[in-house]
C-alpha cells in the first residue's frame, strides 16, 4: 500500500477500491469491446465537431482521449455517456446500443464523471452516495454493501476525512476529489472521465492516474478518460488521439508516438522525451534552453 498525504488527507493506493463482487463482474467481461462506435457524427446545429468515428474500447486498459480544444474531447464522451445523441451512426454499450438500454441499468453499468459539476449544498458523503443511487435508490436493503462502496470510495480519492463537510466549503481539488469519490462509488464496469485531474495539483494527478490504472488492471474496468495533461494521458495504456474534426489515431502509446500523431493533431510539432520509463512532453522552445 502507497499513501499520500497533503495537509493530512491521504490518496491511498494498494487497499481494495472495490468489492469482490463488482471485481468479478469485471473479470467475467465479454471477449468484445465493452464501449464501440460505428461511423459516429456528431454536431451542434450546423456545426459538425466529429466524423466518421470508429472505435472498440476494451476493458482492463485505461484510454486517455486527447487533442486540442475544441476537438471534441468531450462531445466524444458525453456521446459515450448517451447525454448527447450522435447525428450519424451507432454506439454500443456491452453489443446493446445504448438507447437501448433503461436508464437504471445503464447506469449501474457505465459512470460518468462531468468536467465541472454543479454546487451543491449537500456533504462529501451524500454526494458520494449518489454513486449508488442506480443501485436500488434511496432506501433498499443494500445498504450495507452501498455504505461499504461509499467507504472504500472515499478512501481510495483520499476524501473520507471531509464525509460531514459540505463540499461548498471545500477547495476546487478536494471537491474534485469527492465527485471521483462518486463515480468509484457506483462499481460500474466503464468509467467516463472528463477532466478527473480538474483543480489537481501535480502529486494528486499522478495518484488519480494511479487510481484509473488500478481501476483498469486491478479490476478489469474499461477506464476512458479526456485529459489535457500530455504527459499524464501518457501515462495511460492507449490514447485516442483527435484533431480536424476526425479521430488521428486510435492505439497504444507506442504507436501514438511512432505514427506522431500528436503533432498532427496539434498542427505543430509535439517533442516527448522518455524519462525514467515516462513519457513527457517538452515545450518546442529555442533548442539553445535545453542546452
Amino acid at each position: 500500500m502507497r499513501d499520500r498525504t497533503t495537509n493530512g488527507h491521504a490518496i491511498r493506493s494498494g487497499d481494495a477500491i472495490r468489492s469482490a463482487d463488482a471485481t468479478r463482474s469485471g473479470d467475467a467481461e465479454p471477449v468484445g469491446a465493452p464501449l464501440t462506435c460505428r461511423d459516429v457524427s456528431i454536431s451542434y446545429g450546423a456545426h459538425t465537431v466529429l466524423k466518421g468515428v470508429s472505435l472498440e474500447i476494451h476493458a482492463g486498459r485505461w484510454t486517455a482521449v486527447v487533442g486540442p480544444n475544441g476537438s471534441g474531447k468531450s462531445s466524444l464522451l458525453r456521446a459515450l455517456a448517451g447525454l448527447a445523441a450522435p447525428r450519424l451512426g451507432t454506439i454500443s454499450l456491452r453489443g446493446r446500443p445504448l438507447p437501448a438500454w433503461p436508464r437504471r441499468e445503464r447506469a449501474r453499468q457505465l459512470a460518468w464523471l462531468a468536467q465541472t459539476s454543479a454546487a451543491t449544498e449537500l456533504t462529501a458523503a451524500e454526494v458520494v452516495r449518489l454513486g449508488r443511487f442506480a443501485h436500488g435508490g434511496w432506501l433498499t436493503h443494500r445498504q450495507s454493501d452501498d455504505d461499504a462502496a461509499i467507504q472504500r470510495a472515499m478512501r481510495a480519492t483520499g476524501s473520507l476525512a471531509w464525509a460531514e463537510r459540505r463540499v461548498t466549503k471545500l477547495s476546487g481539488g478536494e471537491r474534485q476529489r469527492v465527485y471521483l469519490a462518486r463515480v468509484l462509488a457506483v462499481e460500474a464496469p466503464v468509467l467516463l472521465l472528463d477532466e478527473p485531474t480538474t483543480y489537481l495539483d501535480p502529486p494528486h494527478q499522478e495518484d488519480v492516474a494511479r487510481l484509473l490504472r488500478e481501476q483498469a488492471h486491478g479490476c478489469g474496468v474499461c477506464v476512458v478518460s479526456a485529459i489535457h495533461d500530455l504527459s499524464l494521458a501518457l501515462a495511460a495504456d492507449r490514447l485516442i488521439v483527435l484533431g480536424q474534426q476526425r479521430v488521428i489515431g486510435h492505439g497504444s502509446v507506442a504507436e501514438a508516438l511512432a505514427g506522431d500523431w500528436l503533432s498532427a493533431a496539434f498542427r505543430t510539432r509535439v517533442d516527448i522525451v522518455e524519462h525514467g520509463g515516462a513519457h513527457l512532453w517538452r515545450p518546442a522552445l529555442d533548442p539553445s534552453a535545453y542546452d
